[in-house]
């Protein structure tokens, strides 16, 4: 088995650039925090920062078992309006739903979360399944304005599920499963120190 330290490497360093921007997030309704908030968000980093290493470390090992991902250009300048649409959408959905207890953009990650949740959890039954329907609803060539829409949405709601199980694919079938599990279980902790970041809103 070889190890590959650059492609762990790229992996970590892009990983952590999209987790940058999650936090963010959070960070732009710091003035909604819990008074001791900051030790919630440092576990929330931390927690993040370890489960990224564990999936670089998987990513940089070649194995027999590969899946590669059918990515291609899905979002350009014909669709982008319809991007638009769902991100207002999802943003007026949530920040009604959640606003007595979370603020907004805050309110937009932890829904993400929580549809990721659902999304990893079916994902211990059926890896394969998860992956390729993503694929399909994303990548596929655009049926019309609904495809548009639903394509966006899958984009915000599903994409970090889809990005793990990628990875956790290329593993045999027991440790696979083993480190799905351990995802679900970062994903709600990950939701329950967002819950205490903003506990008494």
């Amino acid at each position: 088995m070889i190890f590959s330290f650059k492609k762990s490497r790229f992996f970590w360093l892009r990983s952590n650039f999209i987790l940058l921007l999650l936090t963010a997030l959070l960070l732009m309704n710091k003035p909604y925090w819990e008074k001791d908030a900051n030790v919630m968000f440092f576990m929330f980093v931390f927690t993040a920062e370890f489960f990224l290493i564990l999936l670089s470390l998987v990513y940089g090992f070649q194995t027999e078992k590969v899946i590669l991902s059918q990515r291609k250009r899905a979002f350009n300048k014909s669709n982008f309006v319809h991007g638009i649409i769902v991100l207002i959408f999802l943003s007026i959905f949530f920040a009604l739903a959640l606003g007595e207890h979370m603020p907004f953009p805050s309110s937009l990650f932890y829904a993400s979360i929580l549809i990721n949740v659902i999304m990893a959890v079916i994902s211990l039954i059926f890896p394969s399944w998860v992956i390729k329907q993503y694929e399909f609803s994303i990548y596929e060539e655009s049926n019309g304005h609904i495809n548009d829409l639903l394509r966006y949405f899958l984009f915000f709601a599903w994409t970090i599920n889809y990005e793990v199980q990628i990875v956790l694919a290329r593993l045999p079938f027991v440790l696979q499963r083993l480190l799905g599990v351990i995802f679900v279980a970062v994903l709600l902790w990950e939701l329950t120190m967002i819950g205490l970041i903003f506990e008494n809103n």
